[in-house]
């Protein structure tokens, strides 16, 4: 099969498309023919080496986590599931296996059935950057209509679906993002966007039950002064200073502070299924691009030239 893959940690020309061995199903598993991938920031921050705290993947490596396609085989002790059905997904990307590729093979409890409604883009754009939309606003924070949320980063793929969940949820939200897309975070649902370039956004004169921090432009010490006395500070790029900051905010008042990182499993990928279809949470697509043109995609994202999502178009 032709899988986008690195052998050592580097910037974008490490990738190369190449021809690789057909992912198998091992025991729980399923092979699943990608159609569509998407591409999301922890792939070259993966691929660089600079989430070495988190793990290395095992390489050669695969690029790429989240994907939609139709299963094509099964493995031993599968239930609930037949060759041909539509499904998305997110493979773990440390064990050398990514989803920019014709198949990949995974456990059956990182996939779910893809609604007849959503397209494979779309399914594909769905597990990373909503998912942590998702599980940040109503797991974590548990995010109630009438309260006030903060979301930097509001025009980007995580920011975007935060929302549109904030808004499906009836909470009152201002959104930060660049000039350039202000009417676009304003059609999303915000009451107020914040242009970070032109104003100081951790000033806003009001507080916030939640600052959804998915740009990872703060700190939890700049955040704090924003938030109620029980208010919750998420922040998408979890590192050690985030982890302490959380201890102390724990020991010292009700405030929190929460390093983020996505628990991603079929219950997740299943409501995020049915946000899709009922079009609560609408993903936008930038670009398609094709297996030999991920390298430069994940360049332009690295460089903050991407605003929604980049699908890859997989042929098998």
């Amino acid at each position: 099969m032709q899988a986008v893959m690195y052998d050592r940690f580097g910037d974008e020309s490490v990738l190369s498309l190449r021809e690789a061995a057909v992912a198998q199903p091992a025991r729980g598993e399923v092979q699943v023919r990608v159609r569509m991938a998407s591409l999301n920031p922890i792939d070259f921050k993966l691929r660089s080496g600079i989430l070495r705290m988190l793990g290395r993947p095992k390489r050669p490596a695969i690029t790429g986590k989240d994907f939609a396609g139709e299963i094509s085989a099964l493995g031993a002790g599968v239930q609930g599931y037949k060759v041909g059905q539509r499904v998305f997904g997110s493979v773990d990307p440390l064990g050398g296996r990514g989803s920019c590729a014709q198949f990949v093979a995974l456990s059956a409890d990182l996939i779910a059935l893809t609604p007849e409604a959503v397209s494979d883009e779309i399914a594909a754009s769905l597990p990373v950057a909503s998912g942590t939309a998702l599980q940040s606003l109503t797991d974590i924070a548990r995010l109630q209509a009438g309260q006030a949320i903060l979301i930097s980063g509001a025009s980007g793929a995580v920011g975007a679906t935060a929302v549109q969940l904030a808004r499906s949820i009836g909470a009152r939200i201002t959104g930060v993002c660049g000039t350039a897309n202000l009417d676009y975070v304003r059609s999303l649902g915000a009451e107020r966007v914040i242009d970070y370039k032109t104003e100081d956004w951790l000033r806003p004169g009001q507080h916030f039950d939640v600052i959804f921090d998915a740009a990872a432009a703060a700190s939890f010490a700049q955040a704090r002064p924003l938030l109620t006395t029980s208010g919750f500070y998420i922040n998408t790029m979890p590192r050690l200073a985030l982890y302490w900051a959380a201890l102390v905010a724990r020991a010292t008042s009700r405030q929190r502070c929460v390093p983020f990182l996505l628990k991603t499993d079929a219950a997740l990928l299943a409501r995020l299924a049915k946000l899709a279809a009922e079009r609560v949470i609408v993903p936008h697509i930038q670009e398609i691009v094709d297996l030999s043109q991920v390298a430069s995609a994940q360049r332009r994202m690295r460089q903050g030239k991407v605003h929604g999502k980049v699908c890859v178009r997989v042929g098998a």
